[in-house]
């Protein structure tokens, strides 16, 4: 199952069936990234899991990327940007995100990252990366909408709760902002990469990068580290959940629904990644089921389908847009190289 350009614009032509299962593999797998972190950040130092999961990740996709000569002229053409998304993508969103899961619940940072799509769609519309879209915007506000509700029926469900933890999840989600604001700014400006230079590729170098640009405080952190030994068989686990299979098969799957979707359109469609962490918060840690989490979900779960509904668009509009991206050097006929699902996944 290849995967075809759609001119960079999910929005103004009808979607295929790759898309859904991109972003389906994407949101299952993505909604399990909170409960794997919190659970690696009982035991792995802060400084390491970004080093180490990263860089797993990065050497994992390395096979599938078909066109070695694509990190040769991502770096030439589009290095400020390279370099920009590796940086956001992993030491600064990491260290927002893995403190964050420490201190605070994992239900929080699902209600807080239900709110990048506004983050992808604002910067989308600053850069001229997509058309602004006035009913696309209810769609993203009606679901953020839906997660606010869940997280205000957590806290009107939090009272009486200890100054100490009460204080440690306002921390948490002081942080969830940093995190939230980082990956939706990596998100919009990762679009153009994968348009020029393919999914995999794209992910491969920002992770491959990001990674060596954690690597000075891993290394200085290193005198502090517990020896190897002293970590448990769950913490070597979630270790290689989170940097063998989660993070390259659940980003490999959003980049590749980049190609056929608009950035703000994956993004959104991601909001459905908080439901199922509600799902596996009462599964893993007993939270119950309350009534807002029933209306949110919904309210959620309807901003994500009326986002994502095709509509028409004056493709003059469309394409004035698109001839803004330099066509890649290795663009043939219409079709991209890129990697099948299947092998991505096999």
């Amino acid at each position: 199952m290849g995967v075809e350009d759609r001119g960079g614009s999910g929005s103004s032509r009808g979607l295929g069936l790759d898309a859904y299962v991109y972003v389906v593999l994407m949101v299952a797998l993505g909604s399990t990234t909170a409960a794997a972190a919190k659970i690696a950040t009982r035991e792995w130092p802060l400084a390491l899991l970004p080093f180490v999961r990263y860089g797993i990740s990065g050497l994992c996709l390395l096979p599938f990327v078909r066109d070695r000569g694509a990190f040769g002229r991502m770096f030439r053409q589009d290095w400020p940007l390279v370099l920009l998304g590796a940086a956001l993508c992993v030491p600064v969103n990491q260290a927002f995100f893995l403190s964050a899961s420490r201190l605070g619940p994992t239900s929080h940072v699902g209600i807080f990252y239900a709110t990048a799509p506004l983050i992808v769609l604002v910067v989308a519309w600053l850069t001229r990366m997509e058309r602004p879209d006035l009913g696309r915007l209810w769609g993203v506000l009606a679901s953020v909408g839906g997660i606010a509700v869940i997280g205000l029926g957590n806290l009107w469900a939090a009272g009486g709760t200890p100054a100490a933890e009460v204080r440690s999840v306002v921390t948490a989600d002081l942080l969830l902002i940093g995190a939230v604001v980082s990956w939706g700014v990596y998100l919009a400006i990762s679009k153009p990469l994968v348009e020029r230079h393919g999914a995999i590729p794209a992910l491969a170098a920002t992770f491959l990068l990001g990674s060596l640009l954690c690597a000075p405080m891993a290394a200085w952190t290193f005198p502090s580290w517990p020896p190897f030994s002293h970590y448990s068989s769950t913490a070597w686990f979630t270790l290689a959940f989170l940097g063998v299979f989660i993070t390259p098969v659940s980003q490999a799957c959003q980049n590749l629904a980049m190609r056929l979707m608009d950035a703000s359109q994956v993004a959104n469609f991601s909001n459905a990644s908080p439901l199922l962490t509600v799902v596996w918060g009462i599964w893993l840690f007993s939270e119950p089921l309350t009534l807002y989490l029933v209306l949110g979900g919904l309210l959620t779960m309807g901003g994500i389908v009326w986002t994502g509904w095709p509509r028409g668009v004056d493709a003059t509009d469309d394409e004035a847009i698109v001839q803004a991206i330099p066509e890649p050097s290795f663009w043939r006929g219409g079709q991209v190289d890129e990697v099948p699902l299947g092998k991505v996944l096999s």
